[in-house]
């Protein structure tokens, strides 16, 4: 197949995917985001607060195992509701304009209020999507219809292998087999009326089961793949990541054939990129709050966090901008800082704080046709 009938044919995924959006979402949501998009580019688009830095899982490469340790700063601890209340508060205007809103970059699921929280931002705007990446261990019927009754239009879980052995060497705590019966429990409530997805990691230790793991989510009814890049933190994890300045054409091989196995059975997919090289960052049109109320560029800036790519290490300093608590939420988003640093995310310009994260290198997040872009 040719570059150009390939690129038909990941056109045409992607027409299809739209309708399928349009048909379970409906079209006023999705156009709602096509306009926030282009007309209210100073407000953020989406708000991540940050609920709790703690988890049901202790997995030894994620930072939020490092907390109370590596990163002796940080106390693993659950915001209150109270607190929370108080923050959404502040940011009631940001939270009207916004068409997304994220609960914590740990499981949500884990926080004993999740519901009352989401039902108080909703009483701001009955719109917002309320989107959930989760691990999937702590869903089960009663936690799903709970989130069907809200406006939950997606629901991606972190699924990083087709076989037990894998999953549960990777993922610490997990039990694969409770984990799968959990998902298929999801997208049988959730059929046509929420998106499941599957978050698959790519390392050297699952990539080769990748081909495979497009029909096992097939059997498990998911919605989309999303492939994305291992980011590491310390030296110890580095052997684990696939991507490299100059790329890496047999794992670039398996995304092809992963992708064609996808085609084959109708199922979306989209991949990182290979080779490593400035590319901006998805995070500056996200309006991120820590634990203390602060507005940073993203959680890994809020504290100091330790970052590992092509043999170098560093700590970064936190970056700042201000405090919802302090100043105008919107003024702070606004201000030169902010701006600034932002715009640097949007471009291929790499601030000096991310130099060693492989978020801005396109080689973390995954994207439609990169692929496609990257064969010959």
């Amino acid at each position: 197949m040719s570059v150009v009938q390939r690129t038909r044919v990941g056109h045409v995924k992607t027409i299809n995917y739209t309708i399928k959006r349009i048909r379970r979402q409906g079209i006023r949501k999705v156009l709602r985001l096509g306009y926030l998009r282009t007309m209210r580019p100073l407000y953020p688009e989406a708000i991540v607060v940050e609920i709790m830095n703690k988890c049901n899982l202790k997995c030894k490469h994620c930072r939020v195992s490092y907390y109370g340790n590596v990163m002796d700063d940080v106390n693993p601890t659950f915001m209150t509701f109270e607190y929370f209340t108080k923050i959404a508060d502040r940011i009631s205007p940001l939270i009207r304009k916004a068409y997304r809103f994220q609960f914590s970059t740990v499981e949500p699921l884990y926080h004993k209020d999740i519901f009352r929280m989401m039902d108080y931002v909703s009483k701001y705007n009955k719109n917002i999507d309320l989107g959930i990446l989760s691990n999937g261990m702590l869903l089960n019927e009663t936690i799903i219809n709970e989130l069907m009754r809200r406006n939950v239009s997606s629901i991606a879980i972190s699924l990083d292998g087709c076989r037990k052995e894998t999953v549960e060497t990777f993922k610490t705590n997990v039990n694969f087999d409770r984990l799968i019966s959990n998902i298929r429990l999801l997208t049988k409530i959730c059929k046509n009326k929420i998106e499941v997805n599957v978050v698959f990691v790519a390392t050297r230790a699952n990539i080769s089961e990748l081909v495979e793991y497009v029909s096992f989510c097939k059997s498990l009814n998911i919605d989309r793949i999303l492939v994305n890049g291992f980011l590491s933190f310390l030296p110890d994890s580095s052997h684990l990541y696939l991507y490299s300045k100059q790329g890496n054409p047999e794992v670039q091989e398996i995304f092809q054939r992963a992708y064609d196995k996808a085609k084959y059975n109708n199922i979306n997919i989209e991949f990182p990129s290979l080779v490593a090289e400035p590319s901006g960052c998805s995070m500056h049109q996200t309006m991120i709050i820590d634990d203390k109320g602060n507005i940073v560029p993203c959680i890994y800036l809020a504290r100091k966090t330790p970052f590992e790519l092509f043999s170098e290490s560093k700590v970064s300093d936190p970056v700042v901008w201000g405090n919802v608590f302090d100043e105008d939420p919107l003024a702070i988003w606004r201000s030169e800082n902010s701006v600034q640093f932002r715009a640097k995310l949007k471009s291929k310009e790499i601030p000096d704080e991310c130099t060693l994260c492989a978020e801005a290198y396109g080689v973390c997040c995954s994207r439609k046709f990169e692929v496609l872009k990257k064969m010959p």
